[in-house]
């Protein structure tokens, strides 16, 4: 049959048979068009690092570069930039010195780690489309370059090829991933141990309301009041079992504001909005700083450069919001547990993540979770006439 341009009169004369050829058709031209536009937006965002964007922008990741060729001085620091200055340099055989070859280099190799997963995904909508290539724009200026995020991204990819194995287990899945990412908060981002600890907390919780036959606004609710008080849970054991731990949590935000409330480099510091100190007021600046960050509108008023940011944090949570008041209709454990692995993160990224910047780079490099989270039939929304027209006509 001839895959020209659609109108309302001919779906309606097509048969089941034509209208899932058409359906096919489009869904494959849709997967070609965003495989081809992955690499020009890659070389975009090479060309933004190279001669657009400031140095501002990449100051950690040029400290680990002059700690990993010995030329940082006293701007070296410990912890999680000497692990990656030295997995840097054990890796490094062919002499890369500079920023932008770091970025090129390990552009082409994860990217073609994107192009791999995109491959093997469902076919996206023109929405889902957009949001890949935003994300592959973001992974290839801030995290595809020598830094501690492409580690994250890393491990993440490996809770990734967990989670597509041929099993249709969630305890499987779920222990694997957990596992994964608390091997992770032994040698590098300590505070992983906690978000493994909250992604099996959260496979309890969901699993639980999977069962019933709908979720609503009063469900979905509840299901936020429960992530909540296991956080307030996980604060009250700590302050018995981890007092000094405790300690340092509840003034963490207070320790961001001396640290970098005067800088130029974190404009966009998440302040805690309520002053005073105990676990109360904690967990109501917790909740509040949840909101703010999965609806950044302060970004918004920062101007137009912030924008892209918000639009990109707006269609994460809209994606996740999605999904979670469609758990009890979710049968594939690989996409179930992806969403207890994401949730987890955001929850522990509540507690630690110091600004928007950061926010919004860390949870990139959540990536290979987040394609399976986006890129599925529960998140389509037909956006161009022809998808409308094939969905109304039971395509």
């Amino acid at each position: 049959m001839s895959f020209g341009s659609l109108n309302a009169a001919r779906v309606a004369r097509m048969s089941r048979k034509e209208r899932r050829q058409r359906r096919l058709a489009l869904e494959l031209r849709n997967k070609n068009a965003l495989l081809a536009l992955i690499l020009p937006v890659m070389i975009a965002a090479k060309i933004m690092v190279a001669y657009v964007l400031p140095p501002k922008y990449f100051y950690d990741n040029n400290r680990i570069l002059m700690m990993m060729l010995g030329t940082a001085g006293d701007a070296a620091w410990e912890g999680d930039y000497r692990t990656a200055s030295n997995l840097f340099g054990s890796i490094n055989v062919v002499g890369i010195d500079t920023l932008v070859d770091w970025s090129i280099c390990l552009g082409i190799i994860f990217t073609a780690l994107v192009i791999f997963m995109v491959i093997r995904a469902d076919s996206p909508d023109l929405l889902q489309s957009l949001f890949i290539l935003a994300t592959v724009g973001l992974l290839n200026i801030y995290i595809f370059t020598i830094g501690k995020d492409i580690i994250q991204f890393a491990f993440f990819f490996a809770v990734y090829v967990v989670l597509i194995l041929p099993l249709n287990n969630s305890l499987v899945k779920v222990v694997g991933s957990a596992g994964i990412l608390y091997f992770e908060s032994t040698f590098f981002r300590e505070y992983y141990i906690l978000i493994a600890a909250l992604i099996l907390a959260v496979y309890a919780i969901l699993l639980f309301f999977k069962q019933r036959s709908a979720i609503g606004v009063g469900s979905t609710l509840i299901i936020v009041v429960l992530l909540f008080a296991t956080v307030y849970l996980m604060m009250v054991v700590a302050n018995v079992v981890m007092p000094d731990e405790y300690h340092t949590i509840l003034n963490l935000r207070a320790g961001y504001d001396t640290a970098f409330g005067g800088s130029a480099d974190s404009a966009t510091l998440i302040l805690n909005w309520i002053p005073g100190g105990g676990l109360p007021i904690y967990m109501a600046n917790y909740l509040i700083n949840a909101f703010r960050m999965m609806i950044p509108l302060e970004l918004v008023m920062r101007g137009p450069n912030y924008l892209p940011f918000f639009m990109f944090q707006c269609m994460v949570t809209f994606y996740m919001v999605n999904l979670i008041r469609q758990i009890n209709h979710i049968n594939d454990a690989t996409l179930f547990i992806a969403l207890c692995v994401y949730i987890g993160y955001a929850m522990a990224s509540f507690i630690f993540e110091p600004d928007f910047g950061s926010w919004t780079r860390h949870e990139a490099a959540t990536f290979p979770v987040l394609l399976l989270l986006v890129l599925n039939d529960f998140q389509k929304i037909p956006m161009t006439q022809e998808e409308r027209m094939l969905v109304k006509g039971g395509a």
